[in-house]
């Protein structure tokens, strides 16, 4: 049964292939797919290019209700399970419960809606980037950290010494007075991040640190303090668990390891 997307020759955005992501991971955890088969659609998500690719990753799975409503997700096949909703169901009952709305955001308990994925995993922090590249225009920032559910995000407000400070929840608001920004602060690109490699790795990352029953709690992106000048930005991988076992490690945007520190040392 073929996917009935939009046109399978229009091109994808990054909030697509985030969508993609994001229902890739929702096949691991369920038992779908094989770490090896998530792996290798993760990184084939990432370069597509065409609603058409992105179809064949996810055509012979089945979708969240949460994700559902994505442009991805409008065709693909979902055999029925009561906690697999047809997107076509989402849609009436949201008009149904939004009275003379366009679109009800709740029906009964359910909220409407896109979800926010986890932020720090490899389709969050894509999710992340495709929302902060349509909100200012570039993908430069001075620092971030994710956490599942939010980001802090601190960048150039664009005023000499002024440094803007923002909370990310689906949109981005001002979360605490504009600071001060020092003359030698450098600014990375979010962009220049590998998203397949650190998937990958933000995946592994429990296992990598020694921590058992581990989840990563936050990931922080920034150049280190002290570095000079030629010092590249790092990524801060930050695991622990329900015993106050902690670990975490350090990669450079290419995904390339820098260190670990494990829950054991």
């Amino acid at each position: 049964m073929k996917s009935q997307s939009p046109g399978r020759n229009l091109r994808a955005r990054d909030s697509d292939r985030a969508d993609v992501c994001a229902m890739l991971d929702a096949a691991l955890s369920d038992g779908q797919l094989t770490a090896a088969e998530h792996e290798t659609r993760t990184a084939t998500a990432m370069r597509a290019e065409d609603f058409g690719a992105l179809d064949r990753l996810v055509e012979d799975l089945q979708v969240p209700a949460g994700l559902a409503g994505t442009p991805v997700a409008r065709g693909v096949p979902r055999p029925p399970r009561r906690w697999w909703i047809p997107v076509g169901a989402i849609v009436l009952a949201g008009l149904l419960g939004a009275g003379v709305g366009l679109l009800g955001r709740t029906v009964g308990d359910a909220v409407l809606g896109e979800p926010l994925p986890d932020l720090t995993t490899g389709n969050g922090l894509a999710h992340f980037v495709a929302d902060y590249r349509a909100e200012y225009g570039t993908t430069l920032a001075d620092e971030l950290t994710l956490y599942p559910e939010y980001a802090l995000v601190e960048r150039d407000s664009g005023r000499p010494g002024k440094q803007d400070e923002l909370q990310y929840r689906g949109d981005f608001e001002k979360w605490g007075s504009q600071g001060s920004r020092p003359p030698d602060t450098r600014s990375f690109d979010l962009a220049t991040i590998d998203l397949a490699r650190y998937a990958r790795l933000m995946s592994g990352a429990p296992r990598t640190t020694r921590v058992p029953d581990g989840w990563v709690s936050h990931v922080l992106v920034r150049f280190p303090p002290g570095g000079g000048k030629d010092a590249e930005p790092e990524i801060s991988i930050y695991v622990k668990n329900e015993a106050a076992q902690s670990g975490y490690l350090k990669i450079r945007p290419s995904g390339e390891p820098l260190a670990v520190y494990p829950a054991d040392r």
